[in-house]
């Protein structure tokens, strides 16, 4: 199983599209090139977003290297599938794109024939028609507290990994709101599979807080990355709610983010 390569030897800090989704597209990619992000990772959250030369345009500012397949609304794509299929044509088409993170089908009734494919499915790149660069990786979800004897969710979902030739996105606040142990549960994933995480603070059940607005140990968190060699996609994806009003403090904002991030992923673990 390949993985995306990133940009060096190190993790590459990606910018989230969806931390400033009210912005136009055009207008956030400045904002991260600004905030000195080598690349976007971009949310397909409308069909207008489609190959053509406005989004090449826009990967020429802040270059779109990984694509988070959509997660609601899948009927404007034709369904689930539908939605998968668009997202994999759109990073087979950007010069820079190579990843593309998805939610696993959920369990309600409207998923139903999604989650018969899905169970079958053994090489989700292979089936997608994906180009050899593009890479594919399931990203964890909230979990519920079960039952005590009952199998680890992360367990499942990194078997689901291997049954489908993907790797895996690690969602620390997601694992936070969940009520389990970020350290313990990134200790089990070995890092050949993971292609992506996807990082912000939760307290509660409330996700995606600017790190240290919450109570998640994300310092120590990446440099456990940084000492396990870990080299692809940290993806920084707040909430805009985060982020001041004005344009100059966005930039501000995020050059400070990134370069914490950047100092904790090459610090030694205490």
């Amino acid at each position: 199983m390949n993985a995306p390569s990133g940009s060096g030897p190190g993790p590459t800090i990606l910018l989230s599209a969806g931390c400033l989704f009210h912005l136009p597209l055009k207008r956030i990619a400045s904002i991260g090139r600004d905030a000195g992000f080598v690349g976007m990772e971009l949310i397909m959250n409308s069909p207008k977003l489609v190959p053509g030369p406005e989004l090449e345009r826009i990967s020429e500012v802040l270059p779109i290297m990984s694509l988070h397949a959509p997660f609601r609304d899948w009927a404007a794509w034709g369904g689930h599938l539908g939605s998968w299929k668009a997202t994999t044509a759109l990073a087979n088409s950007l010069p820079h794109a190579d990843h593309i993170t998805m939610h696993p089908p959920g369990s309600k009734l409207a998923n139903m024939i999604t989650n018969r494919w899905f169970e079958k499915a053994c090489d989700l790149p292979l089936l997608l028609d994906a180009r050899g660069r593009i890479r594919f990786s399931l990203e964890n979800m909230p979990w519920a507290e079960g039952s005590p004897f009952s199998r680890d969710p992360l367990d499942k979902l990194l078997d689901q990994c291997r049954d489908r030739n993907v790797g895996l996105t690690f969602d620390v606040c997601h694992m936070g709101v969940s009520g389990r142990n970020v350290m313990d549960s990134i200790a089990k994933v070995p890092m050949d599979m993971l292609y992506n995480v996807h990082y912000s603070d939760a307290r509660g059940h409330t996700e995606h807080l600017t790190p240290g607005k919450g109570c998640l140990p994300l310092a120590d968190f990446l440099r456990h990355l940084g000492s396990r060699g870990y080299s692809r996609y940290v993806t920084l994806e707040l909430e805009p709610a985060a982020f001041p009003d004005d344009i100059d403090g966005t930039v501000a904002l995020l050059a400070t983010l990134r370069q914490d991030m950047e100092r904790h992923l090459a610090s030694t673990p205490e």
